[in-house]
């Protein structure tokens, strides 16, 4: 009898626990229809033993909300053996917006092996292709937050000569039924400032936003929100300008109470108009149409093709004064939730392949709404990339001015010029190296271009000068307007050097008795250096060769992942390595002294709780090579 209870008892238990995970499956189910993305992560969390289905919704949910490292690990839980083409194609995403394109591309290809779309596979191999060739063509655009910045969400900007129009739901609570209102900041020189209502008695209890105006001033389309069953509709709807004030008129007759229609752009002659809708016959969710003025009237809206219209959303669409049309969406291929894209008309009036413009357009979050400047060439869009989605903001991005920074190579005994000489220049905080313009080295000069906002920052350049015969050199360059000449005193290697090193390192801004040389990066899992690091070992023990009075200090640091004494012992175990390595090319044991510090000196704030990247905390993790005089 009572081993007959217990056997009850654990069936009850095992059958409430089975209840209880399929409650909270169900709830997430529902949330996820509804939306509410968060809630239903909430929910599958809930369940104790996660299958990959539960851990492939969990990856699926961040994936929608833009949280890339949260869904990455959730995908990488899921057995590889019971990973889909969808999540592979995901995962391929995810590695896109996070620069690896190479895992980008072998997991769109293992995505195509599995099942995935061919159609969409190729389309995320070209997005790849074509992203690596956009980045050289932006690596001059500078992109800044112009001065008037919404105070909340911002459901679009459209500019007129006297300055920027844009909407706003403001920062405060919400007190009416008219949530956004739309303020123009007035410009000079494309410096926008002293924002004020605009259009302020135009639909006082409805919000409204996302403009366009016709180019004499006189006509506004506007999307205009509105419920109806419980659900948001949009519809485009006409204003005009009476006396100075904005008095509403119908809405456009392609318009209905069965779709949503909205983010008209209006072409200069007022004839041609391009928006968004779901209305029947699309492609799914938002996409983009057109519609065209016949005797005063709007032709049927035509849908733009599946070759820019996908089962997601298209919005925002633009042409901007390149005749480029461009718009926002989350259903090509790109960097995370709403990116820009681009095409253009072929000459048989046919859609050219759409391409992403890659950074610094987009982000992992959203960017819609752009507009362009062709006097200045400056380009301006909306992003909620700088708060995590909490916010929008608007941003300029234009070219940005470059200085020439000339490099002269002299004989330190005779004062001749050296010729036939090797550069290479280095920014050092990014790895990244810089092109050389005109002549090289073959006249004993050279020269590269710096973006003239670095001068008279501290950033960082190394350029490496070599030549047969002579002693390499490494100088630190730090771009100063008062220093755009820098002149190169080689030694022969049979001389003995007329420089002193500490001179020659004097200008970096340590304590007189300390000066780094460089910082070595590593991940926590590496068996040993990278080629990189052992080059930058190499080069310190190159220097230390030829000043052997020096002292060599090696700091091992981490980042604050873990626990402390753990973090500790690896910042330790990777200073040994690197005195190991330097002791076996030659150095004394005796002059190296390894200092660990674990977690202590967390460079960029980003602690356990902080939210940071993973690219974020490796740069924590560093062994910091120091010369001590």
């Amino acid at each position: 009898m009572i081993y007959k209870l217990k056997l009850l008892v654990l069936f009850l238990l095992l059958s409430a626990a089975l209840f209880g995970q399929s409650k909270f499956e169900k709830k997430g189910d529902k949330a996820i229809l509804k939306g509410d993305y968060p809630e239903a992560i909430i929910q599958f969390k809930n369940i104790k033993d996660k299958n990959a289905e539960v851990n492939r919704k969990i990856a699926e949910c961040y994936f929608v909300l833009g949280n890339y490292d949260q869904s990455e690990n959730f995908y990488n839980s899921i057995q590889e053996k019971e990973k889909n083409s969808a999540d592979l194609l995901h995962l391929s995403q995810i590695n896109l917006a996070n620069d690896n394109f190479t895992a980008a591309v072998l997991l769109a290809e293992r995505a195509g092996e599995l099942g995935a779309d061919p159609n969409e596979v190729q389309m995320r191999l070209a997005t790849v292709r074509k992203l690596i060739e956009v980045r050289k063509a932006n690596q001059d655009l500078k992109i800044t937050k112009i001065k008037v910045q919404p105070q909340g969400k911002c459901l679009g900007i459209f500019l007129l000569p006297e300055g920027i129009v844009y909407s706003e739901a403001g920062a405060g609570k919400l007190k009416s039924d008219k949530n956004y209102k739309l303020l123009l900041a007035t410009s000079e020189n494309s410096v926008f400032d002293a924002p004020k209502s605009f259009a302020g008695k135009l639909e006082p209890k409805t919000d409204i936003g996302a403009i366009c105006i016709s180019q004499d001033g006189n006509t506004m389309y506007y999307t205009r929100w509105y419920l109806r069953k419980g659900k948001q509709q949009m519809e485009i709807a006409i204003a005009e300008k009476k006396n100075g004030e904005w008095r509403s008129k119908e809405s456009l007759a392609f318009c209905s109470r069965k779709y949503s229609c909205c983010y008209p752009f209006l072409s200069p002659d007022g004839k041609t108009m391009y928006f968004s809708s779901d209305m029947k016959g699309g492609y799914g969710g938002m996409d983009l149409y057109v519609s065209k003025q016949d005797g005063g009237k709007w032709t049927e809206p035509q849908n733009l093709g599946k070759s820019i219209n996908t089962a997601q959303n298209e919005i925002y669409p633009r042409v901007l004064s390149n005749n480029q049309l461009w718009f926002s969406s989350d259903g090509h291929a790109g960097y995370g939730e709403l990116d820009l894209f681009f095409t253009s008309r072929n000459e048989d009036g046919s859609w050219a392949p759409v391409i992403n413009p890659g950074e610094p357009y987009n982000s992992a979050f959203s960017e819609y709404s752009i507009q362009d400047i062709p006097e200045t060439g400056m380009q301006l869009f909306v992003s909620d990339r700088e708060d995590r989605g909490l916010r929008d903001r608007i941003y300029e991005l234009k070219k940005e001015d470059k200085k020439c920074v000339q490099i002269f190579v002299k004989d330190a005994h005779s004062n001749d010029i050296i010729k036939n000489v090797k550069f290479a220049v280095l920014k050092a905080l990014e790895n990244k190296e810089i092109a050389i313009e005109g002549k090289g080295g073959s006249e004993g000069e050279t020269s590269f271009e710096i973006p003239e906002s670095e001068l008279d920052r501290g950033i960082l350049y190394e350029i490496t000068v070599q030549k047969s015969g002579y002693i390499d050199r490494v100088i630190e360059y730090y771009p100063s307007s008062q220093k755009m000449n820098i002149e190169v005193s080689l030694s022969r290697i049979s001389e003995k050097p007329k420089f002193s090193f500490v001179s020659e390192l004097e200008p970096i801004a340590y304590p007189k008795k300390k000066i780094t040389f460089k910082n070595i990066y590593f991940d926590k899992n590496e068996d040993d250096f990278s080629d990189e690091a052992k080059k930058i070992l190499d080069r310190l023990y190159r220097f230390w060769k030829e000043f052997p009075e020096l002292g060599i200090k090696i700091n091992g640091h981490s980042d604050s992942k873990g626990l402390a004494q753990m973090n500790l012992d690896i910042s330790l175990q990777k200073a040994e390595k690197a005195k190991t390595y330097l002791v076996k090319k030659g150095v004394e044991a005796s002059d190296i002294e390894v200092g660990a510090w674990g977690e202590e000196f967390i460079l960029n704030g980003c602690f356990d709780d902080s939210g940071c990247s993973e690219n974020e905390h490796h740069e924590n993790r560093r062994i910091e090579l120091i010369f001590v005089l």
